[in-house]
């Protein structure tokens, strides 16, 4: 992260009039910087082909990776870690909020917690969501106006396949009509992550939106307009110190211990 990554990032929002806008799920995708400079203050490398519009960042320890595409509809942002032992994965389209996506990558900065914490369904139904199981053990929990669904899908061949989210205009029998975004977590993604994310995209905190950004919707609230540049800005800086405050400090070196200086040497003298 550098002054003139910043300086870009003002220059893009200074002249914007906007207003605040809820529930976030409704907000449109917001600013992909919001992610990607937030992880690089938190020490994660931009490891991409400078010649490839495809952004991957890996974290310092080379354990997660993240890979921007905004080409590929509806799987541009992927999180993973590295393929190995542990291996888990999880996608959302281009037009998700950038702050549900950084529910999850935020969660990656900062320490694991040490217990466990309430799960999706805690979450979502602690706020009113609807929630439902079927035969097979599925479960679908709905936004109270409808708009997004959250479902556990379990098949009975294949068992426990992962979480989705998938907001509509409209859920009807044949699936999601006039669909809005999507993210899918497959079924190995920690725990933790989960919640961030769930909380993240349930959470009744506005967003701030450009004017030109806003979705139409009879479900969102839309505060006042006003030029919205200087809170944008100063909340990002706010981000990115909170970033650096989670990067990993480095190993104090390695004491090594003196080596043992090598033995006198005496010359032969010849003896009288």
């Amino acid at each position: 992260m550098t002054d003139r990554h910043l300086a870009a990032f003002a220059a893009d929002h200074e002249h914007k009039l906007g207003s605040t806008v809820s529930p976030r799920y409704l907000a449109g995708p917001g600013d992909p910087r919001h992610i990607t400079h937030a992880l690089r203050a938190a020490g994660w490398m931009n490891t991409s082909d400078p010649l490839h519009p495809t952004i991957t960042m890996t974290s310092s320890d080379h354990v997660h990776r993240l890979d921007l595409n905004l080409a590929r509809r509806y799987y541009s942002w992927k999180i993973s870690t590295e393929f190995g032992p542990g291996y888990w994965s999880a996608t959302f389209s281009s037009a998700a909020p950038v702050e549900v996506v950084a529910g999850l990558t935020d969660a990656l900065i900062r320490p694991a917690p040490n217990e466990a914490g309430p799960t999706v369904v805690e979450i979502l139904t602690a706020r009113g969501w609807s929630h439902t199981t079927d035969d097979t053990g599925s479960q679908t929990l709905a936004s109270p106006d409808g708009i997004v669904q959250a479902e556990l899908r379990v098949s009975t061949f294949l068992g426990v396949r992962g979480w989705e989210f998938e907001a509509a205009r409209h859920h009807g029998e044949h699936g999601p009509e006039g669909l809005l975004w999507r993210a899918y977590f497959d079924e190995d993604t920690p725990a933790h992550l989960l919640a961030s994310v769930t909380d993240a995209a349930s959470t009744p905190a506005s967003v701030l939106r450009s004017r030109y950004e806003i979705n139409e919707s009879a479900h969102l609230a839309v505060g006042t307009e006003f030029a919205i540049g200087t809170e944008v800005l100063a909340a990002h800086k706010a981000r990115l110190a909170q970033a650096r405050g989670c990067r990993p400090r480095p190993a104090p070196p390695a004491i090594r211990a003196a080596a043992p200086a090598p033995p006198g040497r005496t010359s032969a003298r010849p003896s009288r």
